[in-house]
């Protein structure tokens, strides 16, 4: 339970910072990034809530998945963006 918190806690603070690195930089990326990371943090906080006892199971997992396809969908709107002029 400890760790997951701190894991929880981590991803919070990772949230924070993109947040804040997307507020000096207005890039979409960072954005993206700290969205996923709040994900993360909630969907383990859920699961330390609930008593952490199947981590296979269906909502946790998809809640992964989509954490990593907003990092994905953010890297490829990165790269297919046309760059200011």
């Amino acid at each position: 339970m400890f760790l997951l918190g701190m894991i929880s806690m981590g991803s919070a603070i990772a949230a924070l910072l993109f947040l804040r690195f997307w507020r000096t930089s207005r890039d979409r990326l960072f954005l993206w990034f700290s969205a996923a990371f709040l994900l993360e943090a909630i969907n383990r906080a859920v699961f330390a809530w609930q008593g952490a006892g199947d981590e296979a199971t269906l909502p946790y997992l998809l809640a992964r998945i989509f954490f990593f396809l907003l990092i994905l969908g953010g890297v490829v709107e990165k790269n297919w963006r046309k760059p200011p002029r």
